[in-house]
């Protein structure tokens, strides 16, 4: 039997609520009545997806600043960590890496001085690793730096061993391992960019398999997470594993277009992510394709979603239905030159 929820006039501390993911969350806990929410904003973070949000205190500032977070989590029950740098450019490398694992611990030792009663961290499947080019990972899997790894899981993987330390420690901790995140959002952003890249023509498709999941399913999971029963578990949010190319074809159905036709072979990869390099230097842009992402969107990644089932009881959204809902936000905003869509809670 579940422990109860942490009550409506609990104070909850959001990071990443302007991001796609954490603009989900704030939507989730606003729409189950909590109101008392802070949520951390840098002074250039884009609003767009939680302009309609009301009752929600935002706080400018950066998880890197010690004394900023050490006071705005003071009186804070709940902490949902949900920021985080997502690129795959080798010249951000340093910098995702500092912030997600400097900046997590910066955060957990705050909820430690402050007594915060609950910490869930969004993490990534990436922070599980993978050793070989086609495996099964569940949540027992430990991040190996293999080829077929990102610079980005090992921030992630970084970023988790400083909340299990404040576990250690005494905090009440969740780990939330989402894979391949899908819905609406910011059209130029994140995953949801797949979207814009098949409406526009894209023409490869990765070779590998991976995990997929509605945002509106990991909004859920931390909802039904925030409760002091999941101490110290972590839990694979999947709903199920699908191979690039179909997934790709199923959003090109829905869009109306043609679906990428041709596999995105090692050499053909090769050749791309080396052309990108070049391009991306002569005019001074963050490189699209790059040898990590070619080599990772290789492998055939299968995530085991059995633990959240059981545990958590969660019921997912059949990924068809993310993207069939997903594109008809995409066909009734990006063609009319609106940056970016939110799915129904």
């Amino acid at each position: 039997m579940l422990k109860p929820m942490f009550p409506k006039s609990s104070k909850i501390l959001i990071t990443g609520a302007t991001g796609f993911v954490g603009s989900y969350i704030l939507m989730k806990l606003s729409s189950e009545g909590y109101k008392n929410i802070v949520c951390i904003k840098r002074p250039d973070s884009s609003m767009e997806m939680t302009a309609g949000i009301s009752d929600v205190e935002w706080a400018t500032g950066d998880i890197m600043d010690v004394c900023f977070l050490h006071e705005i989590t003071k009186g804070v029950d709940i902490i949902i960590h949900a920021a985080a740098i997502v690129t795959f450019d080798p010249g951000s490398f340093k910098k995702m890496i500092a912030t997600a694992m400097e900046g997590t611990a910066n955060l957990v030792n705050a909820a430690l001085c402050n007594g915060v009663s609950k910490f869930v961290h969004i993490s990534s499947v990436a922070a599980l690793g993978r050793r070989r080019i086609q495996e099964t990972i569940t949540e027992k899997h430990i991040f190996s730096k293999s080829q077929y790894d990102t610079t980005y899981g090992l921030s992630k993987f970084l970023a988790e061993q400083e909340v299990w330390r404040g576990h250690a420690e005494g905090l009440n901790t969740t780990i939330l391992n989402p894979s391949m995140v899908l819905g609406a959002g910011k059209w130029h952003d994140s995953s949801v960019q797949i979207f814009r890249r098949v409406y526009d023509g894209l023409k490869y498709y990765p070779s590998g398999m991976t995990g997929w999941v509605d945002v509106r399913d990991v909004a859920d999971v931390v909802y039904q997470s925030m409760t002091s029963q999941y101490n110290g578990e972590r839990y694979i949010i999947s709903s199920g594993n699908h191979t690039y190319q179909s997934i790709f074809e199923k959003i090109a159905n829905h869009l109306h277009v043609h679906a990428p036709k041709q596999s995105l072979s090692s050499r053909m990869g090769n050749l791309l992510w080396r052309l990108e390099s070049v391009r991306s230097w002569l005019l001074s842009q963050k490189p699209v394709i790059t040898r990590e992402t070619v080599v990772s969107m290789s492998a055939k990644s299968q995530y085991v979603n059995e633990k959240s089932v059981q545990e958590l009881n969660l019921l997912y959204t059949p990924i068809e239905k993310t993207i069939e809902e997903s594109c008809k936000v995409f066909l009734s905003s990006y063609p009319k030159g609106i940056k970016s869509g939110i799915l129904d809670i």
